[in-house]
């Protein structure tokens, strides 16, 4: 059975909500719905509450004339990116940020004359383009970023070079990147990791040489190499525009 957009979703939003930096408290019912591979109205709603997430969806999806936020390549646009991304004009974008996120509320005003211009350099509202571009935390922690947390919040890629497979908490070792602050700009260098795979089933799927994305140091999801490119691309787009008031 072809996996849901809710549950695409969730796979991505997964990690963040497990360690309470964004999302709903659920009780660990938003986990659970991962961990059976089930979407029902109560994902659904458990996704809605995802105060920076869900409003991205809605742009991305309405510039698209599509009714379901969640529809699959809505979710897919917005955490590794696709061409619906290129359907979202400057008008939506400022919408997004002001009407829909509240960043001239929840941010400096040094910060938003910095961010507002990057509309007009074709920012894209991909999950890249929010962590390395809005500097301040926008979850359940008003705080600032740090290298560091840039790193984990956003999603990187990597190939699986070994893995420890058990029924849960499965280990992979990664050839992946790193964020790095040097020279004054930030860089993404060739580095290994070590991830978590949190849900069985995707366990056994994976095997040395596939591609995985990864969220906050848990596997989200396996890809091919043409999503692998795509996620490269956004990810090094709004690198260069975070670059340019760093």
């Amino acid at each position: 059975m072809a996996e849901s957009g809710a549950l695409k979703c969730a796979r991505y939003a997964f990690a963040p909500n497990l360690y309470h930096y964004c999302g709903p408290d659920t009780g660990g019912e938003f986990g659970e719905y991962v961990a059976a591979e089930m979407a029902d109205g109560g994902l659904v709603e458990h996704l809605t509450k995802f105060e920076t997430l869900f409003p991205y969806l809605q742009v991305i999806a309405q510039a698209n004339g599509r009714v379901d936020p969640f529809d699959k390549q809505v979710v897919e646009a917005y955490w590794v990116g696709n061409r619906l991304l290129e359907q979202v004009d400057e008008k939506a974008t400022f919408a997004a940020l002001t009407t829909y996120q509240h960043l001239p509320q929840r941010l400096a005003k040094k910060e938003l004359k910095w961010l507002m211009p990057k509309i007009d350099k074709q920012a894209r509202l991909h999950h890249s383009f929010h962590v390395l571009n809005v500097f301040t935390r926008t979850g359940h922690r008003t705080i600032r970023h740090t290298v560091e947390t840039m790193d984990e919040c956003r999603i990187s890629w990597g190939e699986i070079l070994s893995s420890d497979v058990k029924a849960q908490n499965s280990k992979l070792k990664l050839k992946t990147q790193k964020l790095i602050y040097s020279g004054g700009k930030l860089k993404l260098v060739p580095g290994e990791k070590e991830v978590l795979v949190a849900q069985e089933s995707l366990v056994k799927r994976l095997n040395p040489g596939d591609w995985v994305s990864v969220h906050w140091g848990i596997v989200c999801d396996k890809l091919s190499q043409p999503v692998v490119e795509r996620l490269k691309f956004y990810t090094e787009y709004h690198l260069k525009l975070a670059n340019e008031t760093i």
